[in-house]
């Protein structure tokens, strides 16, 4: 079995000791064990490894979330499971694969290989059309232009244009379609649990605080080049 484990590198969303002691149990259970660094970078800059990746079982973040990633870069068909939420052993159960405890040292050190890049990471809403109803809010609200309507569906055109850590395009979204995995709550970042109790404010509200953290970060990159 052949098992793509994504490290988390830029949120650590998942502990990087439970990354490490999963892919240790999987190598000494008989798996081809992967690591990347971060998947959601990878779909957003249409990694040409997406495609071999799609056909492993990816243990990453949120089952949502993950093949919402997967169908944004082009794959439509994936299995996945969430380590995000699941521990090792639960993992495992799901994978079927039966190991002892293993030395994780090695892994450890893979894992904490990968560059983090916080603040620049990718941050960028994915869209579950098995939820979207295509009534286009979040195109209109978004500021940024990170939407586009592409054969009357509404689509992630311009992913690197999104605000990081904006998540507020979600919340004008009346399925709870839009996800952005690297979030700290569900369902925004695609999980069942509902953590984050959904406030459905007006669009204009949300235009306006949104345009003001636009304004606010074009007035400190013109400080920064005086």
């Amino acid at each position: 079995m052949k098992i793509t484990i994504c490290a988390c590198a830029s949120r650590t969303f998942i502990d990087k000791d439970k990354i490490a002691q999963l892919a240790a149990a999987l190598d000494k259970g008989g798996c081809e064990v992967e690591l990347v660094g971060d998947l959601c970078e990878m779909c957003e800059d249409k990694d040409g490894r997406i495609h071999d990746i799609a056909k492993t079982t990816i243990v990453a973040c949120h089952d949502r979330a993950v093949k919402s990633l997967l169908a944004f870069a082009g794959e439509d068909d994936c299995t996945s499971v969430d380590l995000r939420s699941k521990s090792v052993e639960e993992v495992m159960k799901v994978l079927g694969v039966d190991a002892d405890e293993a030395d994780c040292g090695a892994w450890k050190e893979k894992v904490c290989s990968f560059q983090q890049k916080l603040g620049e990471d990718a941050w960028y809403p994915a869209i579950d059309k098995s939820q979207c109803a295509e009534c286009g809010k979040c195109l209109e609200f978004c500021p940024f232009g990170v939407y586009e309507m592409i054969d009357d569906r509404v689509r992630v055109v311009h992913p690197h244009n999104c605000k990081n850590n904006c998540p507020a395009c979600a919340r004008t979204c009346p399925a709870s379609a839009i996800i952005f995995p690297k979030y700290d709550r569900s369902p925004i970042n695609g999980g069942e649990e509902l953590q984050e109790k959904a406030v459905m404010l007006e669009s204009k509200q949300l235009y306006g605080e949104t345009l003001r953290q636009k304004l606010a970060s074009r007035k400190a990159g013109i400080k920064l080049m005086k």
